[in-house]
C-alpha cells in the first residue's frame, strides 16, 4: 500500500467518524410530517446547511427542550399561502398531483414531497411572509395536524440543528420513494394512487 493510498484511507475513516460523532439518529414521534415521514421511521440527521426543500430538526419555538421536525420553504426572500400550499416568490407554480387518501384525508404530491392538505385554510396572519436572510419559514407535511410557521413566523437558522439525510421505514407503502436522500431526486411512484396505510408501529394491539 503506497502512502498516498494509506493517507486517503486514514483520511475516509477519519470522515466517517467524524460524521459519526456529528450526526444523530431520531425516532419520528409523531404524524405531524406524515406522510412523508411516519411515526417508528428513523431518520439521520447531519449537520449541513439547509436548503429549501430540505426536512430539517428544530427546535421547537413554544419548547426550548423538544426537537421537532419541519421542511424549509423559504430562506430569505418571501413565502405566500393560499391554504394548502406554501409558494416563494422565486416559485409561484408548484405542482400538485392528487395521490389519493391517506387516513382518510386527501394526500398530493407538491413538487417533490408528499403532502396532506389543509381542509381549510389555517392560521397565516397576512399573504405573504418576509423571510430575513437569516431565518427559515418551516412548514409541517401535515397541513392541518401541526403548528409551523403559519404561527411561529420565520424561525433564526441558529435554531435548526440539522438537515434530515435519509430516512429508515417500512417499504411496504407506496410514497417510501417520494423521500429521496439529501441531494438526489426524489423518486415518483409509477401509481398515482397510494395503498392503504401502514399499521402505527407505535399503536397497542
Amino acid at each position: 500500500m503506497t502512502r498516498r493510498r494509506l493517507a486517503l484511507g486514514i483520511a475516509a475513516i477519519g470522515g466517517l467518524l467524524l460524521v459519526a460523532l456529528l450526526s444523530r439518529v431520531a425516532r419520528v414521534p409523531d404524524g405531524e410530517m406524515a406522510p412523508s415521514l411516519l411515526p417508528g421511521d428513523f431518520v439521520l440527521i447531519l449537520p449541513l446547511a439547509p436548503r429549501v426543500g430540505d426536512v430539517v430538526a428544530v427546535v421547537d419555538p413554544l419548547d426550548a427542550e423538544r426537537w421537532t421536525l419541519r421542511r424549509v420553504e423559504a430562506i430569505g426572500g418571501a413565502v405566500s399561502y393560499d391554504g394548502g400550499t406554501f409558494r416563494t416568490s422565486e416559485q409561484r407554480k408548484v405542482k400538485l398531483l392528487d395521490m389519493g387518501e391517506y387516513l382518510g384525508r386527501p394526500v398530493h404530491l407538491e413538487g417533490e414531497h408528499l403532502v396532506l392538505r389543509a381542509a381549510a385554510p389555517t392560521r397565516m396572519t397576512v399573504t405573504d411572509v418576509g423571510v430575513p436572510d437569516d431565518s427559515a419559514f418551516l412548514g409541517a407535511d401535515d397541513r392541518d395536524g401541526a403548528l409551523d410557521s403559519r404561527w411561529w413566523g420565520p424561525v433564526p437558522l441558529g435554531a435548526l440543528r440539522g438537515v434530515v439525510f435519509a430516512r429508515v421505514g417500512s417499504p411496504a407503502t407506496p410514497w417510501r420513494g417520494v423521500f429521496g436522500v439529501r441531494g438526489e431526486p426524489a423518486v415518483i411512484p409509477k401509481s398515482s394512487k397510494l395503498g392503504p396505510p401502514p399499521a402505527n408501529p407505535l399503536s397497542r394491539p
